[in-house]
């Protein structure tokens, strides 16, 4: 007897109107980099002013999601969720303290996003897999290319959490912009 899975896949898009202004979107709102240039944009309450993020634009409340994040070689950013009503215009570290559950890379470094927590990986990551178990509160993060598991946050969730990235410059990277992919899923 065959038995066949079905695999939902929901992708994430980023809003525009939550992108702080150094963050450059691209036209299908997949793709995100730290721009040269300051753009002048309104300053709606649901925009970042603090740091270089932008959000997703569907949150989640229940349920189980997963996103890949393609990073390749670029030297800064952070990935992960953000609760709804995290500050946006302050200056807040991105930390579970603070409503941000992430993983986040400076300079060849891995850390779960609180101070001085640093994630052991076996190789530079290249792809990440996001998954959200929203009812059982955990945020984990996978490496797509051998399936490993990098970290898990647990937590208690109360509100909305909206799929959230950082971008710091690229420098001399090959990889200029992080691109949120659909999933290659075997079924």
């Amino acid at each position: 007897m065959h038995t066949q899975r079905l695999v939902k896949f929901s992708p994430v898009i980023l809003d525009p109107n939550t992108a702080e202004g150094w963050i450059h979107l691209s036209d299908d709102l997949t793709r995100v980099k730290r721009g040269d240039t300051w753009q002048q944009l309104p300053d709606n309450p649901e925009r970042n002013t603090g740091y270089t993020r932008v959000f997703g634009s569907e949150g989640f409340s229940s349920g189980k999601h997963s996103w890949e994040v393609e990073v390749g070689d670029h030297p800064g950013w952070n990935i992960g969720l953000a609760k709804e009503s995290v500050d946006r215009k302050g200056e807040i570290y991105a930390s579970p303290e603070y409503g941000i559950w992430c993983l986040r890379h400076r300079d060849g470094e891995y850390t779960n996003g609180t101070v001085g927590k640093t994630v052991s990986v076996n190789k530079s990551l290249q792809r990440i897999r996001v998954q959200l178990d929203y009812d059982r509160g955990e945020v984990s993060f996978y490496d797509c290319e051998d399936k490993s598991h990098i970290y898990t946050h647990r937590d208690t969730f109360s509100e909305k959490l909206f799929p959230y990235l950082a971008v710091g410059k690229a420098a001399y990277a090959k990889t200029s912009e992080i691109k949120i992919c659909q999933p290659e899923i075997s079924v």
